[in-house]
């Protein structure tokens, strides 16, 4: 046997015992979901703030939920400790100070309305530490991700999901299990937030933006499906909209005009799903 399938078989085993660690967290996971889709709803944003590989894992997510549930910078930021150099680089001694993660979040004016997710495998980072506390201070909803049980960041959160990762196989690197459980827990929080905001409707994605062919492929068979309407129909429901995949899809059920979809959309704060629920139009809100 080589020692490279002996040592990745180790780190697969230590892999595995990620998923029943999340388990474990899924009410927590859930609270959090509920509590950040709330904020969203009453026209808070939502940040996202680590440093090291949990910044980098912030801005993975926070990227990838423009394309997938049409949600803008506007609404979810991902911030890391040292800024944009620390993506491709690694700026250590950033995640030192508390006073920078609280500095950044009172220059982006973070008030009651918002939330803030800090992530940390150690849940010790002072960035992370002094961004929660100025969240608390400012009314700001606080989530806490980290992969280490009783420590301060999750003992000072409104909601501190901690996941018992355990010792790694390469001893002190957190972008190993520690980081995967955080990919994990990341991408199913925000798809439950996004879901609970109306963005998912029969496991489609009901807002994704249609910015290229494979998407825009897409946006036609979600449309097709959702509404009945045959495939030329689709493309030009889509192409008339500018590929605005929500309002067409409301356009295409209940045969309104974009402006009378835009309308309904605004009205439910963007929630396709809840007018999709809808059984015809004289169901929808004004």
């Amino acid at each position: 046997m080589s020692g490279s399938l002996e040592y990745l078989r180790e780190i697969h085993a230590a892999d595995r015992t990620v998923l029943d660690e999340i388990e474990k967290q899924l009410p927590t996971i859930a609270e959090a979901a509920d509590a950040i889709a709330a904020r969203l709803a009453r026209g808070g944003r939502w940040f996202y703030l680590g440093a090291g590989t949990s910044g980098r894992l912030a801005i993975i997510d926070v990227a990838e939920l423009r394309p997938t549930f049409g949600v803008g910078p506007e609404r979810v930021v991902a911030v890391i400790a040292g800024g944009q150099k620390a993506i491709l680089s690694s700026v250590e001694d950033a995640e030192d100070s508390a006073e920078e993660g609280a500095a950044i979040l009172v220059k982006a004016g973070l008030n009651e309305k918002d939330a803030l997710l800090c992530i940390a495998a150690s849940g010790t980072t002072p960035f992370t530490l002094g961004a929660l506390k100025c969240a608390r201070e400012r009314g700001a909803l606080a989530v806490a991700l980290v992969c280490n049980p009783g420590t301060p960041l999750t003992e000072s959160a409104d909601i501190g999901i901690a996941l018992h990762t355990g010792a790694e196989v390469l001893h002190g690197s957190t972008r190993m299990k520690a980081g995967t459980a955080q990919k994990m827990v990341l991408t199913m929080l925000s798809t439950a937030v996004m879901k609970a905001r109306g963005r998912v409707y029969d496991g489609e994605m009901v807002a994704l933006q249609a910015t290229n062919t494979k998407l825009r492929a897409r946006a036609v068979r979600i449309l097709c499906d959702l509404t009945g309407v045959e495939l030329e129909e689709a493309k030009t429901l889509l192409e008339a909209t500018d590929w605005d995949l929500p309002v067409s899809l409301i356009r295409g059920r209940f045969n309104l005009t974009a402006e009378q979809a835009r309308e309904r959309l605004e009205a439910v704060g963007g929630s396709v799903a809840e007018l999709l629920e809808a059984a015809d139009a004289a169901e929808l809100p004004e």
